[in-house]
């Protein structure tokens, strides 16, 4: 096995790449692919098949087998629809990941390093969206790319700031200057979130919120004074958001292009554009249940349904369904979807594990893990998150560290036993 201080130079190296990564996630264009691609040129450096072998566990090599078999299924889909190669650009960035995560599993991961970045990342999202909406005037903040991954990519960064500061909080002693960061950040990416006007993110958070309580539920029980400031950040942001004009003008015109679209009158309005590419995708699904219609059909497929008059035209100019579930179901069918379900259920499965950690790291790693997990499938219902890259990066990436951090303190913690060590912190 690779040992960190025979490795310094390279966990030095990965450490960058992981804080630049998360800092400029959502306001930097490109980084998100570059840095992943600099950890990628190095993981190939440090390749060792023997030493890979070691050190991978069944766990590990389940989450590696997930992100394999996803990149194998569109290979397997690419050559039964004979579609371009360029297809396989994105689902091989799922093999790419779990090349990464081989080395990440032999080398020292920064647990502060992760959430410095990503609390500064959060900070950055929230000043930029400020900026633009209160001083350029602008009324949904986009960054370098849509608004959806700005939004999406800023509660990220919230997510994991949140999930620092309730590992420093529960540590002895707290670092103040940490917790103050963390929690700017978490504020910050929010504010990014919430000025975004990214609808599907805003579901997630509800989502966020409810595990967070259930996973520290015991903590807040003995300590009610955190019990009583979470409840009151909780409201707080809740009123705030309420009262946000582009939250009420978002969250009204959603109810009203419902309302509309089922009342018959299929207006080109977001929600009534989505509604009509998924009543496309279900039907394309009915169709072609096992293999989908593949990528280089799809338009065809979806001319057609116009032409028979089963789905408006005004989805005609959409490469994807903006419903990640159903694009897959339309264009690969169950072999799509079936790996669609593998990268989200074997991280989540693995993560949920050790919700029940008394390592504030592990706890706060998986706490992470699971919602971020959970927000992606949130993410994954009203856009096409794995259709572009910047969707793809967002989701490979994060997992991959979280992972890495928790078998890291868990292999301490294996060597402390081994060394007659008292171990307080452990899996329980």
């Amino acid at each position: 096995m690779f040992r960190a201080d025979n490795f310094s130079i390279l966990s030095r190296f990965v450490g960058f790449a992981i804080f630049f990564y998360l800092a400029t996630l959502a306001i930097v264009p490109d980084v998100y692919g570059y840095a992943p691609a600099l950890m990628l040129l190095a993981a190939l450096g440090y390749w060792r098949t023997s030493e890979i072998v070691k050190s991978l566990d069944r766990r590990d090599r389940l989450f590696v087998f997930g992100y394999l078999a996803y990149g194998l299924v569109f290979v397997v889909l690419v050559v039964l629809h004979k579609d371009d190669l360029s297809g396989l650009d994105r689902p091989s960035r799922f093999v790419a990941a779990a090349i990464i995560l081989t080395m990440l599993l032999r080398i020292s991961v920064s647990a502060r390093l992760v959430f410095t970045g990503a609390a500064l990342g959060g900070i950055c999202s929230g000043l930029f969206a400020g900026h633009e909406v209160w001083v350029s005037d602008v009324s949904r903040v986009a960054s370098f790319d849509n608004a959806i991954y700005f939004g999406n990519g800023a509660l990220i960064l919230a997510l994991i700031s949140l999930g620092g500061g309730l590992s420093e909080l529960q540590k002895r002693p707290s670092h103040v200057g940490f917790i103050v960061l963390y929690s700017s950040g978490m504020i910050g990416g929010i504010a990014g979130l919430l000025l975004s006007g990214t609808r599907g993110g805003w579901l997630a958070v509800p989502v966020i919120t409810l595990v967070g309580l259930w996973t520290y539920r015991r903590t807040l029980a003995r300590r009610p004074k955190m019990l009583a400031v979470s409840l009151i950040v909780i409201i707080a942001l809740g009123v705030a958001a309420v009262n946000m004009k582009v939250v009420s003008d978002r969250g009204g015109a959603a109810v009203s292009e419902v309302q509309l679209y089922f009342s018959g009158d299929r207006i080109n309005s977001s929600v009534g554009l989505r509604l009509e590419m998924w009543k496309a995708g279900a039907i394309l699904f009915a169709n072609h249940p096992v293999v989908g219609v593949g990528e280089k059909r799809f338009h065809t497929e979806l001319e057609q349904l116009v032409d028979s008059g089963l789905v408006g035209s005004g989805i005609l100019t959409f490469r994807h369904l903006h419903n990640q579930f159903l694009d897959h179901a339309a264009k690969g069918g169950i072999l799509a979807v079936f790996a669609l379900l593998l990268v989200f259920g074997i991280p989540m499965a693995l993560f949920w594990r050790y919700l029940k950690s008394t390592d504030p790291e592990i706890k706060a790693c998986a706490f992470v893990g699971v919602t971020f997990t959970l927000s992606f499938v949130v993410f994954c219902l009203t856009q096409g998150m794995f259709s572009r890259n910047i969707g793809v990066m967002m989701y490979v990436i994060v997992p991959l560290f979280l992972w890495a951090l928790i078998r890291q303190v868990e292999g301490k913690a294996v060597q402390s036993q081994d060394s007659d060590l008292p171990v307080t912190r452990r899996l329980d």
